[in-house]
């Protein structure tokens, strides 16, 4: 067994849960060094600080260093502003809406479907990328030409999240908020169907939000909106690449793959922790977590915990996975957890119903170096 005792090393992120095994038994409250958070494995010590947000605060933001007080985002606030926020786009994610989008989900599948080259392919670039962003920027009701800049711009932000800001990172934000504060001046002109105009025309306790808020609002429908689908595509392919015998019976039984992906979703989250911020000393498992502490909730060691999934090292179709911690819980519950399994969904049904077969590359696979996000940069893959 390999132990990291740094868990931002590329190492750790090549391969995590040997790790989250032996800090759930030996050490489910575990204070990593490089920043000092406190670790949290265990899947019901997880659950229980999701659900208690007035102790296992939202403040300041998801970033393990801290972030910036002024972080007005859904993910950096909690109850009852962050409820305010919530109800400005929730309603752009009712299942009335999220199934209105089908046709056009299933019509960006089919035509990226077409275009995946013969051979062995990238699945990240080709497949894994174009349809979240592209869904998530008509959302905005941003140009899809502008994919490869969202694609850039969205890594750039899930850099910050565990790295202090450096020029490639801020130079990168930049270029995006710029990018937002134009769109959003558009659309305080010409408002059209999209979330950005309804954002800039929402009000709360009969103030409009203002930039700052606005800006929040955009960065993180942005990245939450393609990282989370494009990492559990790829995440998920990984998978029936690496077991023929899957990908035959999905494509006997097709029924079966949002079973599929919610197993991978617990076996493999494409979200792999989130910070929580205590507002009062908290005592577990006999340690000490003084107040103003910052804590890792370790939504993949707390799914690989065999006290609520029985042999939850294995991947298992037949599992009924749907209390997993990938998309949290409580009040910050996944607004998009719907929309994502939608995509996800048609995108595997494409692939399962135009390839007979699916092996890994010649190629090896590239793993994102990231302790939040859990995916790839590239995944060559080779379809029959």
């Amino acid at each position: 067994m390999t132990i990291h005792e740094d868990l931002f090393l590329p190492a750790f992120q090549e391969e995590p849960y040997e790790t989250y095994a032996y800090l759930r038994e030996q050490a489910p409250v575990y204070q990593e060094p490089r920043y000092g958070n406190w670790v949290i494995t265990r899947f019901d010590d997880v659950i229980e600080a999701l659900r208690d947000w007035e102790t296992f605060s939202s403040r300041g933001g998801p970033a393990p260093f801290g972030a910036s007080p002024e972080n007005r985002a859904l993910v950096a606030t909690d109850p009852p502003y962050h409820d305010q926020l919530r109800a400005l786009v929730s309603r752009a994610f009712t299942p009335r809406r999220i199934a209105e989008s089908e046709p056009r989900i299933r019509q960006l599948v089919a035509e990226q479907v077409d275009v995946l080259p013969a051979g062995e392919v990238d699945l990240v670039p080709h497949f894994s990328v174009p349809v979240p962003v592209t869904v998530i920027a008509e959302m905005l009701g941003v140009s899809p030409e502008r994919r490869n800049d969202f694609r850039r711009w969205s890594d750039a932000l899930v850099g910050l999240l565990e790295n202090p800001p450096n020029d490639a990172l801020m130079a990168a934000a930049l270029e995006l908020t710029g990018f937002l504060h134009e769109t959003i001046e558009y659309r305080r002109k010409s408002p059209g169907d999209d979330l950005i105009s309804g954002l800039v025309n929402a009000e709360i306790d009969g103030q409009k939000l203002e930039l700052n808020e606005l800006d929040s609002f955009c960065l993180l429908l942005l990245v939450a909106g393609n990282e989370t689908t494009t990492n559990l595509i790829s995440n998920q392919m990984r998978v029936l690449s690496q077991r023929p015998d899957l990908w035959k019976t999905l494509r006997v039984h097709p029924e079966q793959v949002p079973a599929a992906l919610e197993e991978t979703v617990r076996w493999d989250a494409p979200v792999q922790n989130l910070a929580r911020e205590v507002t009062r000393p908290v005592t577990l498992h006999g340690v000490e977590i003084p107040a103003g502490d910052r804590v890792l909730l370790s939504y993949a060691g707390g799914n690989r915990d065999s006290r609520e999934f029985p042999d939850a090292e294995q991947w298992q179709l037949d599992r009924n996975a749907q209390r997993h911690l990938g998309y949290g819980h409580g009040v910050h519950f996944c607004l998009g957890a719907g929309l994502a399994r939608l995509e996800a969904k048609l995108a595997m049904e494409a692939l399962l119903e135009r390839f007979e077969s699916v092996e890994p590359g010649a190629a090896p696979p590239q793993r994102l170096h990231s302790s939040v996000i859990r995916g790839f940069e590239s995944l060559p893959l080779r379809f029959g």
